[in-house]
């Protein structure tokens, strides 16, 4: 067998090392895919996905996988409003479900591909002094005037929640009353965020609130007057932070929260 020469040798490691490194490319390229996991990779998609929520952004999902229970491919977009371990707790078609990786067989899908969908790119947070009003429409109405100022900013609002406490002055709910009200407007699906207390001649409400969802309330709570706490509004935007105009950092000074 002749004998390799010193030039045919580097040439060889040359080629190996070279494909080495490409290798390790593409194995870096396919390991940071952005948001985007296969059913094994569940433990590190629910930690992606709880660093995005713990910022407060809203954040969908895309599922495809099946159903555990009977086997039938599932294909659909899932809000996340929790993840643990190598689980994904969210909502879909107004119902809770449970997302696990491929061999799962306790949560309801078994997940072959998941991309997470983010909303938005910057949170703007700010607070506003106590609401005094007649109703959630005078509420929504004051909370969308504590806006204007970004608005005229040229940004792009996705989304608007506030969080903190509503005194509500309505009529007593008798027991059943209380557990339609919570059915209406979803309680047991948003229990992470807002919860309500039942007391004589009113209500209060306690959490982090859509104002989509504000004039919707109106119609299962009659109130003749209400209170709110000091509010936190947060502004989910289009734009990363730093294409956010300078007029609202300096102006307005608000925390912002990037993705």
């Amino acid at each position: 067998m002749k004998k390799m020469g010193a030039l045919e040798i580097l040439v060889i490691l040359s080629v190996l090392i070279t494909g080495g490194v490409l290798g390790y490319k593409l194995m870096t390229q396919n390991e940071n895919t952005g948001y985007e996991f296969d059913g094994d990779q569940m433990y590190k998609c629910a930690w992606v996905s709880e660093k995005i929520i713990n910022k407060n952004f809203p954040l969908y999902a895309e599922v495809k996988g099946k159903w555990t229970s009977s086997g039938k491919d599932f294909d659909g977009i899932v809000l996340i409003t929790k993840a643990r371990g190598g689980t994904l707790y969210g909502i879909y078609n107004n119902k809770s479900i449970k997302l696990g990786g491929e061999m799962a067989h306790v949560e309801d899908i078994a997940c072959k591909k998941i991309i997470l969908k983010p909303v938005g790119n910057t949170i703007i947070k700010y607070d506003i002094n106590p609401i005094e009003c007649k109703s959630f429409k005078g509420l929504n109405e004051n909370i969308e005037h504590s806006k204007r100022q970004y608005i005229n900013s040229n940004i792009t609002i996705l989304k608007t929640y506030i969080d903190g406490s509503i005194g509500i002055d309505c009529n007593t709910f008798k027991p059943s009353e209380q557990q339609k009200l919570k059915n209406n407007i979803n309680l047991d699906l948003n229990s992470n965020a807002l919860k309500i207390v039942f007391i004589d001649e009113g209500i209060n409400l306690i959490g982090k609130i859509d104002i989509n969802d504000l004039n919707s309330y109106g119609e299962y709570i009659n109130s003749t007057n209400m209170v709110t706490s000091k509010l936190t509004v947060y502004l989910i935007v289009n734009e990363t932070d730093v294409k956010l105009s300078k007029d609202i950092i300096e102006k307005y000074d608000p925390t912002i929260t990037k993705l």
